[in-house]
C-alpha cells in the first residue's frame, strides 16, 4: 500500500510541477503518519530533528494545499492539516462544541453530492458537522 500511495505522491507532484525535495518527502511521510488533522506547530515538532525549518515547512504545506494533496480544516481556532484522497481515506468531521475534538468519519466518496447540480467540476469537498459528540453526551 505504502508503494502505491508514494508513485500516486510523485505523480501528483510531477502534474502540479513540484520537485519531490528531500523535505516534501519527509512532510508527506509525517502526514500518512497522522490519524487526526494535524496543525503546523505539531508537524515542525514531528519534524525539527530531521533538519525541517518552519519557513521550508509553511511553504512545503502551502504548496500542498495548492496541488490538492493536503486540505487545510478549522480546529478550534487553529488551522489542521490532513492528506487529501488517495492518500488518505474520504472522511468528513464532527466537531464537537464541548470537548473541541475534531473527529473523523468515513463516508462513500459523493454519497451526498449529486454532481450534475454542480456549476463545474468538483475536485473535492469539506463538510463539516457541528454538536455534542457520544463521550459528552
Amino acid at each position: 500500500m505504502e508503494d502505491q500511495l508514494q508513485r500516486a505522491f510523485e505523480e501528483k507532484c510531477h502534474r502540479q510541477g513540484l520537485k519531490i525535495t528531500r523535505e516534501r518527502q519527509r512532510v508527506f511521510e509525517a502526514l500518512l503518519r497522522q490519524e487526526h488533522p494535524v496543525t503546523r506547530s505539531y508537524l515542525l515538532g514531528e519534524l525539527t530533528s530531521q533538519g525541517i525549518h518552519p519557513p521550508t515547512l509553511y511553504r512545503t504545506i502551502d504548496a500542498f494545499v495548492a496541488a490538492q494533496i493536503v486540505q487545510a480544516i478549522s480546529l478550534s481556532g487553529d488551522v489542521g492539516y490532513e492528506l487529501l484522497p488517495p492518500f488518505a481515506p474520504h472522511h468528513h468531521h464532527f466537531h464537537c462544541l464541548n470537548c473541541q475534538k475534531v473527529i473523523g468519519y468515513e463516508v462513500a466518496p459523493g454519497a451526498e453530492l449529486d454532481e450534475s447540480m454542480m456549476p463545474g467540476e468538483a475536485k473535492y469537498h469539506q463538510v463539516d458537522v457541528y454538536g455534542i459528540c457520544k463521550d459528552c453526551l
